[in-house]
Parts: structure tokens; sequence; C-alpha cells
């Protein structure tokens, strides 16, 4: 199915840029199921005294099991007992595709703080993302969940593991939209057994229909790679001293943060032995990437844990250079990195441009499939706290927002054959 054929399955928005022979194929689907569910109801051929049709459905949520739901119109009435039967508290059957939505609707409800909600959102929109590339428009999105065996995971896993490319990210993905799924329906007793808990995932029985995961160590810059960029930025500054982008991706190299924490500093982040990291901006994708995107600054990290990042002797100079620059130019700006944008900071998007373009002309590969972009530095500064902490993962992650787990296994490029031919020799 390619493109133009996909459905979109965002909470609030039905369908969108859908081929027409599938939308006729989905909206069939979807108006049988509404009659089979108003045959079970006995809808008001009349409006009562308040000019509503009138009718009770089942819901446990409710302590006598009952819930009233009103409209305007007999057809409107219709469309309210289907979303109620095909939601969390409803008794209908639901397929997979229903308990994926009723999963992002119930991520998002128990979000209360207005900020961590466009995280969230975010988030969803992600998942919204792979479940287009692997479930929309197959026969497995429109089964019911009571009907789904251990077999059918395994055939939809085979069928995408088959008609795609995956490395092992991508296929965990897959498979946590399955999980979500199935993990909602075994608590809500839809379902007696939970068949995805019946795989043996650790048998690693698609390993051999995986491609082979790119090594950490290709994921970060070599010594001499690094050497060139530390130049460039040099004459970038002689070139243009007040061009500030250049400076936001010098303090992500020497702090290994993530690109969206370097917009959010600010001078009251500083102080004389550290630096606060509470805070970074956000790419927020309006309604699941339909509309175009817009940058937001949270009081949270990505983890929401707040850190302190030493000041060491280059950082310091570090900033007094750019503080330097600030006085120059009376830049007048609580931010560090202060622009003309919706947030008042540079965006994320031009640190990585001026990135890419940085890459371009120093011929720095940065194809997609190497997957190391500016993000990459954080491989570095890991690996280089690692080496020169006798091993001390534990520390890189507290300095850099992992935890030690995710450190090692996805940040830590390996050990430095140099350093360990100093201690051998030794």
């Amino acid at each position: 199915m390619d493109k133009k054929q996909k459905i979109i399955l965002f909470p609030g928005n039905k369908y969108a840029n859908v081929n027409p022979s599938v939308m006729r194929e989905v909206c069939e689907h979807m108006q049988n199921e509404k009659k089979r569910i108003a045959e079970e109801y006995a809808i008001p051929a009349q409006p009562s005294s308040d000019g509503y049709y009138h009718v009770a459905v089942k819901d446990k949520s409710k302590s006598n099991g009952r819930r009233h739901i009103k409209a305007k119109s007999p057809e409107e009435l219709i469309d309210k007992i289907y979303d109620h039967e095909k939601g969390i508290n409803g008794t209908f059957s639901r397929t997979f595709r229903d308990v994926y939505r009723i999963v992002n609707e119930e991520r998002l409800k128990y979000v209360k703080d207005s900020e961590k909600r466009l995280s969230v959102q975010n988030t969803v929109g992600r998942d919204d993302d792979t479940y287009r590339r692997f479930f929309s428009g197959t026969d497995f999105e429109l089964m019911d969940v009571h009907t789904i065996s251990k077999r059918d995971i395994e055939n939809i896993c085979i069928h995408n593991l088959t008609r795609y490319d995956l490395r092992q990210k991508a296929f965990n993905s897959m498979k946590s939209i399955i999980k979500k799924v199935f993990d909602l329906c075994y608590r809500e007793y839809w379902i007696i057994d939970n068949p995805y808990a019946r795989i043996n995932w650790s048998d690693r029985r698609f390993a051999n229909m995986i491609l082979p995961d790119k090594d950490v160590s290709e994921r970060g810059y070599s010594d001499e790679e690094m050497e060139k960029i530390r130049c460039y930025l040099r004459e970038k500054h002689l070139a243009n001293p007040a061009y500030l982008p250049a400076y936001a991706l010098e303090m992500q190299i020497i702090m290994g943060l993530r690109r969206g924490e370097v917009p959010a500093l600010r001078w009251s982040d500083i102080h004389e032995s550290h630096i606060d990291i509470r805070r970074e901006q956000i790419t927020v994708k309006r309604n699941g990437g339909s509309e175009k995107e817009y940058f937001k600054i949270v009081n949270h990290t990505k983890t929401n844990k707040n850190r302190r990042y030493p000041i060491t002797k280059e950082l310091r100079q570090f900033l007094e250079k750019l503080l330097a620059v600030h006085r120059k130019n009376n830049i007048n700006s609580e931010y560090l990195f202060p622009a003309q944008s919706q947030t008042g900071v540079i965006t994320n998007n031009t640190v990585y441009n001026f990135y890419r373009r940085m890459c371009k002309k120093l011929d720095i590969p940065i194809s997609r499939d190497l997957i190391r972009g500016p993000h990459g530095f954080r491989r570095n500064a890991i690996t280089d706290v690692v080496e020169r902490s006798g091993g001390n993962i534990i520390m890189a992650a507290q300095l850099f927002g992992n935890s030690p787990e995710v450190a090692k296994k996805n940040y830590y490029t390996g050990l430095n054959m140099a350093n360990a031919l100093d201690v051998l020799d030794a």
C-alpha cells in the first residue's frame, strides 16, 4: 500500500489523503458496525419533551452500570452510541484499530500538566507514524481483538519484516504498538488471554529477518572529524562573531546536550560551579503532523529529570566568550541564544540546518542510514567521560540525563584502542 492509501488514525482526525477505494471500504466497515450496534438499542422515533433523543447504555465505570446519552437527532444518537460502545467503557467488540485509538486516548486522559501533555502528544504522533507504516490497510487492523491469536501476531510481524528492511529499533516500535493494544485489552477484560505475552520474543525467531544495527562506534565522530568541526567553528566565530547558531552547536558539543536543551538555556541557569538543565524546546506536531509544526519551551527535560552539569575550564571559557558577544552586540535577553522566533530563541531546526551545512562543507557524511546527526556529539561526550573516569558509566549517565543501561547501549561508542594500548603496555 502506497502513502496515498494510508489511513490517518489520529484521535480527532477521521480520515485524510485516502485512496477512494480504501475510503469506501473503511466507511462501509464502519457503517456496518454502526448498524449492528444500533440494532442492539431501541432508538426513539420521536424526541423527548426537551427536544433530545435519549437512550441508556451499559457503562461499567458507573456505580449503577448505566449511562444516559442524548442527541438532537437519531443519526447523532447512533454516532454517540457507536463512539461509546467502541470506547473503553463500551461492551461491543473492538478491532485492533479501535483499541489502538483507545490506547492513545487513555494516555492523554491522565496527563494534567499542559506542557507535559504536548510531549505526550508528540509521542502519540510518533506512534501514529509507526501504526500507519505497519498496520494501516492490513486485514490485521480490522480483526476483532478477541479473535486475534498468537499466530496472527507472528504473521503480521513476518508480513512487515518481508515488505520492509527493518532494524531492531523499528521492529521494537512495531512490537510496542501490539503490546500496548493487548495489555489494555487484558486489563479491561476484553480478552481472557493475552496472545502477545504467549510469544517467546527472546528466542530470536525473527533475528534472521532483521538488519544488523549500525555499531554505536560508527554513530559518533572520529577524532579527525571533531578537529575539523572545531576548526570550522573557530573560523565561523571570527568571520561572523554575532552568529549565535554556531555558538549553540559548540555548546551542544562541549556539554553533549540534547538539541532541544540548548535553546532553552537562560543566564539564570548558570551558576558559579554548574549549569542547571531543567527545560527544553520541543517541536510540536499539530494534529499529528497534518499541519505546520511549531516550537514551545517547556519546564521539563525529555526524561522529566532535572540535572546539573559542572562548569569545566573549557565550558567557562566558552561562556565568557558568549557573554562578550552579547555585550558587544547589545543583546539584552535572558536566553543564551535569543532570536526573532515564536519562543524568542533559536529553533531546533536552525541549529540542525547550520550543522548540516557545516558537514557538507567539511565532507562529513550525515546519511540517514548512519543515524548520528548532532545527537552523535552526545555519544562522543559520554564516551569521553566513561574513558577518562575508568569506566564510570553511572557518572556519565547522571551527567547527560540517561539511565546507565541506555548510556551503555546507545551512547558508549566503545573501547579507545590508544588508551587500551597504554594500559596494556604499562
